[in-house]
This record gives structure tokens, sequence and C-alpha cells, in this order.
């Protein structure tokens, strides 16, 4: 079943596509797609579509 959540993940110094497929495979998502919608203090706030 694919749904959708939001996640946050900490800002780094450099931002790459490959940072962000890292954290998102760290907290053990198989993302489909990411979208950076926000962020806050620290904290980039991402939607993804995941297979659950």
């Amino acid at each position: 079943m694919i749904t959708t959540k939001t996640v946050k993940i900490e800002i780094p110094d450099e931002l790459s596509n490959r940072y962000i497929d890292e954290q998102l495979k760290s907290m053990g998502y198989d993302v489909l797609r990411w979208a950076i919608t926000g962020y806050e203090e620290n904290n980039y706030i991402l939607d993804i579509a995941i297979v659950e």
C-alpha cells in the first residue's frame, strides 16, 4: 500500500538529494518520492510517499 507522511529532518550545512535519501532510508522508509514543503528552526519538513 502506498501512503503519504510528513517527516522532519535536520537541516545540513550542504543540502543534496543524496543527504535526504540517506536520512529517509536511515529512518526506515521505502520512499517513492519526497518534497520539501517547509522548515522550522533546524529542520526541513518533507512530505513523502512510502510503501507500507
